[in-house]
């Protein structure tokens, strides 16, 4: 199934400018089967410093998507984008994880890489670095982190996939594609390809942790049409 794994919507990330079944909806009608619910988690939303609130509207929206996603037929599944409060350029994209696991780190955005790396580690997740090199960001350490995100956002003239896939290959990295829409462009058709049978976000993540292959739907920016990449640990990639 063609899943976009990194999507937002308005009820929780304001920068999106579509509440959740506008998200579906576009997202279904370029074919995709479903979404990675991955709203922005950052200390920029918590209100008077309560960060407990925030953390429980977060899973909120979350299974109010969820429900429409049953409702339509599209696959709505749990993830995070966490802003690192430190760095607000540097986004980390987490799956495997669970609401149970935001209620017990609401302030994650305060977590140096590293811890956070751990205890996303602690409850059998994933960690991905969304969309590097956009705004002068690099790569952080790959010690911390499972895979690095090809980001498809219009907005941005390229995905860096060629240079993001070789650093994956040099590093043991995954790859992951995701769409970044926020309704302030086209939406691009851009997705990776997951077993039909997973049907929970922690299966996600065993999947990108334990898989020698995956196929990614590559939308470059401002191209007419996406590409399918197949990208291989062994570096046998086929494109």
């Amino acid at each position: 199934m063609k899943i976009d794994l990194h999507a937002h919507t308005s009820g929780i990330s304001r920068c999106c400018q579509i509440p959740a079944p506008k998200v579906l909806t576009r997202a279904k009608n370029v074919g995709l089967d479903g979404i990675v619910l991955t709203n922005h988690y950052t200390v920029s939303y918590v209100n008077d410093g309560d960060a407990m609130d925030f953390a429980k509207r977060y899973i909120a929206e979350y299974e109010y998507t969820k429900k429409l996603g049953d409702e339509m037929g599209m696959k709505v599944f749990f993830g995070v984008e966490v802003t690192w409060e430190e760095h607000p350029a540097i986004h980390i994209l987490l799956y495997g994880v669970t609401p149970d696991f935001v209620l017990a780190h609401p302030e994650m955005y305060n977590y140096y890489p590293e811890k956070l790396y751990r205890e996303v580690k602690a409850v059998g997740g994933c960690v991905v670095q969304a969309h590097p090199f956009r705004n002068g960001m690099t790569v952080l350490d790959t010690a911390y982190l499972d895979g690095v995100e090809v980001n498809c956002h219009p907005l941005y003239n390229i995905s860096y996939a060629d240079r993001l896939i070789r650093i994956a290959h040099e590093s043991g990295l995954i790859v992951t594609c995701g769409g970044d829409y926020h309704a302030d462009t086209y939406r691009p058709v851009s997705a990776t390809h997951l077993p039909d049978d997973i049907e929970n976000g922690l299966q996600i993540a065993e999947f990108l942790l334990s898989c020698r292959e995956i196929e990614l739907l590559i939308h470059e920016p401002k191209t007419e049409a996406p590409y399918s990449y197949t990208f291989r640990r062994d570096g046998n990639d086929e494109k």
